[in-house]
């Protein structure tokens, strides 16, 4: 937003400097920086560049925009149309989530994936955090995991790592270098606490690639059977890591040394991603749980791995996979994606 502004003021000290009073000087910038934005910056912008066309009619110390009705005018049409299209940006991008129907203890949001269809289930269970956001021509960038830490586990400190991983989705991110920014965001919220999170991308052709920070291995479908995906683990994201887990997120890391957490993981010092080890996924299905899902089934989670397979869709085998062990209370977040088309499945 500020940057934004910043330009909005630098243009139109520029155009006055250089004694530019078109309408198309004075607007073109401001609306290209609002139309990126968010539709609340975009009006703030556009408002702002309202503000400073009025200021340079009304006190003309160097030339400004011109003062005609008909310049005023257009200038006024171009910079209301501005939030009106990052609104329509943002609607057109999130247009293609959509709640799947269920039961109402669980929230189960479809989005495609490359070629095929994701679904990602929510139940608010404690620590839960989870987020899918759709990326130009088709792909897909998830987070599946589960916060630790009084200052973390709050609804304020799980929505500020969403929305840091939201912000931070974009086409050209890699799943390690969104590790590396939620390392640094878990950090920064507090002292003490961890995230373990598995980062999932799905490109438009239907390739999948994770990163697992802490978090239990991704499952594959091959046929009917579901098995465990073998994905390198690295360490918990944050200051502090889970409670006997070998010391590698943080002086092993610095060390260079290589640690194990079920699987190896590799922990150089300069590596972005905190450790991370991206890796690619194959199988008709891919799905993700989180460590709560684990703890909650202890060590019988395992044997739960072929309802993965169970449902012809990826919203029900999400639903699914958030069943508590024995009937129990529902543990989220899952993620399925299933990357061929639906014929394919």
């Amino acid at each position: 937003m500020r940057a934004a502004l910043a330009g909005t003021t630098g243009n139109a000290v520029l155009m006055g400097v250089a004694e530019v009073g078109t309408p198309i000087g004075w607007v073109l910038l401001p609306g290209l920086l609002g139309v990126s934005a968010r539709p609340r910056v975009a009006a703030l912008v556009s408002a702002w560049a309202g503000v400073l066309v009025v200021a340079s009619v009304l006190v003309p110390v160097i030339p400004g925009h011109r003062s005609d009705p008909q310049a005023l005018l257009a200038s006024t049409l171009s910079l209301t149309a501005v939030p009106l299209l990052a609104w329509a940006r943002r609607r057109t991008r999130t247009a293609s989530v959509t709640r799947a129907a269920g039961p109402t203890d669980v929230a189960v949001f479809t989005v495609p994936a490359g070629p095929g269809s994701a679904a990602l289930a929510v139940c608010g269970s404690p620590g839960e955090i989870g987020a899918a956001v759709p990326l130009r021509g088709g792909g897909l960038l998830a987070l599946v995991g589960t916060v630790t830490g009084a200052a973390l586990d709050t609804p304020a400190g799980r929505r500020a790592i969403e929305q840091t991983f939201r912000r931070h989705a974009r086409p050209a991110a890699s799943p390690q270098r969104l590790a590396g920014v939620l390392d640094q965001a878990v950090r920064d919220l507090a002292p003490a606490g961890h995230l373990r999170a598995t980062i999932v991308r799905v490109d438009r052709s239907g390739a999948v690639e994770a990163a697992r920070c802490g978090s239990p291995d991704l499952i594959t479908v091959a046929a009917e059977r579901a098995a465990l995906a073998g994905v390198p683990a690295g360490p918990a994201l944050g200051s502090t890591r889970p409670a006997g887990s070998p010391a590698r997120a943080g002086s092993a890391a610095r060390a260079g040394s290589t640690a194990r957490a079920g699987s190896t993981a590799r922990a150089g010092s300069a590596s972005p991603g905190g450790g991370a080890t991206p890796s690619p996924v194959t199988g008709r299905r891919v799905a993700v749980v989180a460590a709560a899902f684990a703890d909650a089934h202890g060590e019988r989670w395992v044997r739960v791995l072929d309802q993965v397979a169970a449902d012809d869709d990826p919203a029900g085998a999400a639903r699914r996979l958030t069943r508590g062990p024995r009937g129990g209370r529902r543990t989220g977040p899952a993620l399925v994606v299933d990357p061929g088309p639906p014929s394919r499945a």
